[in-house]
């Protein structure tokens, strides 16, 4: 049986005890107004598919260990919470898993870890019975719909014909897999000149743009396929002064222009035919969930209140909260969307990741999206392999052979060949990894988990 999220939401709110969402173990570096200027944004009608009807609920009580970097105070329950799964074969993913100790580059310093919490993006709390029915596979997306299925449900087939999910599947990507980011210098969709070093930091904005093009053409939004607009750095827009030695935007005619870049639905300007740049953009500079003061993703303030030049990336819980705010519709529940996250810390995550990318992509139609370490994907290998890099990453997860062998995922990287020039990469390619080797980008030295 199939019922609607909305309808049972008074049953689910009884016995609902609200949580933060944990911070992600790692410093994430995935490298305005509410709207980028201009901007043709996304429909949002004023009731989404999101899962639980009820006012969004932040979190600001936690502090942060100095030493760490990690969250305090948060609410536990000892042991974590018991599951009941409808089948024995079927385990939940360990949504509840604690990150570690977070890992830095030398180059780091603790205040300038962006994992920490963001009073300007506060991130929504998220009920521990809301994760336990993710987290048991019982959250589908049918025919456009996020609906919960019974307990007696089996989460492993298609909720609408009874039907077992695939051994393989791996979505359309005719147009995702030219989605790619905008180099750091060049011309924009009106020809007009820029040079800004953020644009080399943008694959969290990529693959959540890559994740959100299948929730429009599931359930007609957001618009990815449509947004445009000029979009500039939000450094005024946050609160602080516009960097020294920042990027400089020139229009055609040689005058210096305040209004940042222009890109649209589909550009030609890096020789081939990039698609979702508006909305990438948007993701990156101008979106704002409800509770946000700062726009965008992408973090361009460190925890000093000093402007970072080029951006530091985009954490997990951004991408999370993006995710389920754009899905939603703009939805007033929108928290309790769709996504959550699943720590590099999970003892299981090699069984998880897959049963994650067998639900969201073989059952239901929508990509996973990975923080990954590049040292372990296939398109960042130099030669000799000593110079590969170990760099925080963000790639959609689009595709799943768990027949081949060994067993593979397929992933899409944003980062085209003008910020990766290895001869593995290339504008417009489909990438394809060993399971294991996934899981190890996952756990490697600047892997830190996935949203799904």
């Amino acid at each position: 049986m199939i019922a609607s999220l909305r309808q049972r939401r008074r049953g689910l709110a009884s016995g609902a005890a609200i949580l933060a969402v944990v911070a992600i173990g790692a410093v994430a570096v995935f490298a305005g107004p509410g709207a980028g200027a201009g901007a043709t944004a996304s429909p949002s009608p004023s009731a989404g598919p999101s899962a639980i009807a009820g006012g969004t609920s932040f979190d600001s009580s936690f502090g942060i260990d100095p030493t760490t970097g990690l969250p305090t105070g948060l609410p536990t329950a000892p042991g974590g919470p018991t599951f009941q799964p409808i089948d024995p074969t079927f385990q939940p993913i360990d949504v509840f898993a604690t990150p570690g100790p977070p890992l830095r580059q030398p180059s780091e310093s603790p205040g300038d870890a962006i994992f920490r919490y963001d009073p300007g993006r506060p991130i929504p709390a998220q009920s521990t019975e809301w994760r336990t029915l993710k987290a048991s596979g019982r959250i589908v997306l049918s025919n456009g719909k996020i609906e919960l299925i019974d307990a007696a449900v089996d989460p492993m087939a298609n909720p609408s014909t009874g039907v077992p999910v695939a051994d393989a599947r791996t979505l359309d990507l005719t147009w995702t897999r030219w989605i790619v980011e905008p180099p750091a210098s060049g011309k924009d969709a009106k020809g007009n000149s820029y040079y800004d070093l953020t644009y080399w930091n943008l694959c969290g904005p990529g693959a959540t743009t890559v994740a959100l093009y299948y929730w429009q053409q599931l359930t007609g939004y957001p618009n990815v396929t449509g947004t445009a607009g000029y979009f500039l750095d939000p450094y005024v827009a946050t609160g602080v002064a516009w960097p020294s030695g920042g990027p400089s935007f020139v229009t055609s005619n040689g005058r210096a222009q305040p209004l940042g870049t222009y890109w649209s639905g589909s550009v030609n300007v890096s020789g081939f035919t990039a698609h979702g740049r508006g909305y990438l953009m948007h993701l990156a500079m101008a979106v704002a969930p409800a509770g946000w003061i700062s726009p965008g993703v992408a973090i361009f303030v460190d925890s000093r209140g000093k402007a970072l030049y080029p951006t530091k990336g985009t954490p997990p819980r951004n991408i999370q909260a993006a995710l389920n705010w754009e899905a939603s519709g703009h939805a007033t529940d929108w928290a309790e969307t769709w996504y959550t996250t699943v720590s590099r810390a999970d003892p299981t995550l090699a069984r998880d990741l897959t049963t994650a990318v067998m639900l969201d992509v073989g059952r239901d139609g929508v990509p996973v999206v990975a923080a990954v370490d590049t040292f372990d994907l296939p398109n960042w290998q130099a030669s000799p392999a000593s110079k590969t890099s170990h760099t925080r990453h963000a790639i959609a997860i689009v595709g799943y052979d768990n027949t081949a062998n060994p067993p593979t995922f397929t992933y899409l990287d944003t980062c085209g060949r003008s910020c990766n020039s290895r001869g593995g990469n290339g504008n417009g390619q489909i990438h394809v990894i060993s399971q294991a080797q996934m899981v190890q980008a996952l756990t490697d030295a600047n892997g830190i988990g996935f949203v799904w």
